[in-house]
């Protein structure tokens, strides 16, 4: 990826991709992150705005569910960073998509299922991340899926047991500051 895009995406600048005569999904880094990656990983806060996404999303929806080398997709990372509104936009745009005709399951589900290289779904990764609200979000959209343990025998529950469990011991030596 050219560093002037890069530097746009960290941004979430619109502009210089609105011009840009490359398909979107092929604007990788070295590892492989899309322009939507480098934009969910680099914002500290959850961004007030969906605009940068949805633009992007309007000129390239395969990108909803294009994975980085570790398998990441955006919505593993807007789930990480707590990024609810970004959750919900990509869920948005998801089941906007027509379904698949031999499972019959729609495309919001397929996404909310990825898992990436480690297993993990969404749901894992808001979890463990302590992110109650995407974790809300997450299992409103798909009550009837069993998520299944990742590589390391962890499931969504077990995760946020154990985080949970360790938050309330640091509240009560308190080590915790929110």
């Amino acid at each position: 990826m050219d560093p002037v895009l890069f530097k746009a995406a960290e941004a979430g600048n619109i502009g210089p991709f609105e011009n840009c005569q490359t398909c979107l999904n092929q604007l990788l880094s070295p590892d492989e992150n899309t322009i939507l990656h480098v934009y969910l990983r680099n914002q500290t806060t959850e961004p007030e705005s969906t605009y940068f996404v949805d633009k992007i999303l309007e000129r390239c929806p395969p990108l909803l569910f294009q994975a980085n080398k570790k398998g990441e997709t955006p919505l593993h990372l807007a789930a990480r960073y707590s990024h609810s509104n970004v959750v919900e936009l990509l869920i948005h745009r998801a089941k906007a998509l027509p379904s698949d005709p031999e499972s019959r399951i729609t495309k919001a589900k397929m996404m909310l299922r990825m898992t990436n290289g480690e297993g993990d779904t969404a749901l894992h990764e808001a979890a463990r991340n302590s992110q109650s609200r995407v974790v809300k979000i997450l299992t409103k959209e798909d009550r009837q899926f069993s998520y299944p343990a990742n590589v390391h025998g962890e499931t969504p529950l077990y995760i946020g047991k154990v985080v949970n469990e360790i938050i309330g011991k640091m509240r009560f030596s308190g080590l915790w500051r929110p």
